[in-house]
């Protein structure tokens, strides 16, 4: 090294450099003889969740999921007034996804793309459908989404749709129920779920669904692709399944941040909403009647 022009330490270390997935020998098949994905899982098996709430203090609520290499965090900051002169007999609510820098394989810029634009829109269309806004005149909440580690597209929208969800909660604005969201891909006419950057490499299609369970409605659907409808309607029936179990470990999280002992807890500090929700399940069964 030249010091003359270029003034570098008398010692240094040598970096230590990933190797990119290009340059890595790619596994032939999706699965094994046994059926097991590259990971261990099975087909319809999800990757271990962790979620917490209350990450950021100076927020009114935040959350923050990980699924192995996906790792997500959300701050809601709302209801407050809107800075909008005109009148609005609903709330508003602003959605900004946004993936760090370092959150992918390749280094991201620092400005929004094109993809963070998208899902920006996507998690607006997936939550406003379950938060009560027509209680929140002339109000507005701001859903801040920062991917801090990505492992695929289609379950890193799914597991921004669950977090920002869960924030929401945190925040204690009434909503009508939780929104789990689950994705999966369709691979030599198999369905797997939640894949990962690996698998969604020698995917066909994707689908992901945002799903609220307790009024078993979906919220958001989005597909991608080309796929027989037979193999569509399974993968939104595996993913109903998924996003149910999804929605039991969000409320055993909520009950245990609200002080309760799991989902017993949760229904004791709720029980106004879940009348409430009774009361819409029998307003439409007395409509349809």
């Amino acid at each position: 090294m030249d010091r003359r022009r270029i003034p570098g330490p008398e010692t240094s270390v040598a970096p230590i450099i990933k190797r990119a997935e290009a340059d890595e020998v790619p596994e032939t098949a999706a699965v094994n003889n046994l059926g097991k994905r590259h990971d261990g899982r099975n087909l319809e098996d999800i990757r271990p969740i962790y979620l917490r709430t209350g990450l950021i203090t100076q927020a009114n609520g935040s959350a923050y999921i990980e699924l192995r290499e996906t790792k997500i965090a959300c701050a809601v900051y709302g209801p407050r007034q809107t800075k909008v002169p005109a009148f609005s007999g609903k709330g508003s609510l602003n959605c900004d996804l946004t993936f760090a820098s370092f959150s992918c394989a390749k280094r991201r810029t620092n400005y929004r793309d094109p993809q963070a634009k998208e899902f920006s829109q996507l998690l607006f269309e997936a939550l406003a459908p379950s938060i009560r806004l027509d209680l929140l005149p002339k109000a507005t909440i701001d859903v801040y989404v920062s991917v801090l580690q990505n492992d695929g597209t289609a379950s890193c929208l799914a597991a921004a749709i669950t977090c920002a969800s869960m924030a929401l909660t945190d925040a204690g604005i009434e909503m009508l129920d939780q929104v789990a969201a689950c994705s999966a891909s369709y691979i030599n006419g198999e369905i797997f779920i939640d894949a990962n950057f690996f698998e969604e490499q020698r995917e066909s299609a994707s689908i992901v669904m945002a799903y609220m369970p307790s009024l078993n409605e979906v919220t958001h659907l989005l597909q991608l692709g080309e796929v027989d409808v037979g193999l569509t309607t399974q993968a939104i029936q595996q993913c109903t399944d998924v996003c149910s179990k999804i929605y039991s470990v969000i409320s055993m999280v909520n009950g245990i941040a609200l002080g309760g002992k799991g989902i017993e807890g949760l229904n004791k500090v709720f029980s106004g909403t879940i009348n409430k929700l009774v009361f819409l399940k029998h307003v439409k069964e007395k409509n349809r009647n």
